[in-house]
């Protein structure tokens, strides 16, 4: 699957027709996604130190990026 469909997928489920225990696994599906997608954006700005020379807005995004824990799999 996609990165596109796999967050479409998890955006669009209707959620009032899951049961509690599917809920549950959808939101920590949901929140494993909104990790990857967390890692991938400090990732890049990592790796694009030119592009953060000039933009504090982006430094500011990459530390803060770097306090949450997002590659602590227990998390």
């Amino acid at each position: 699957m996609t990165d596109a469909s796999e967050t479409d997928r998890l955006v669009n489920t209707d959620i009032s027709a899951l049961t509690p225990t599917e809920l549950k696994a959808h939101l920590a599906e949901v929140e494993q996604r909104m990790k990857d997608l967390l890692r991938t954006e400090r990732d890049l700005l990592e790796a694009n130190a030119e592009a953060l020379a000039d933009d504090p807005t982006l430094q500011a995004r990459l530390t803060d990026l770097r306090t949450r824990p997002l590659d602590d799999p227990s998390s």
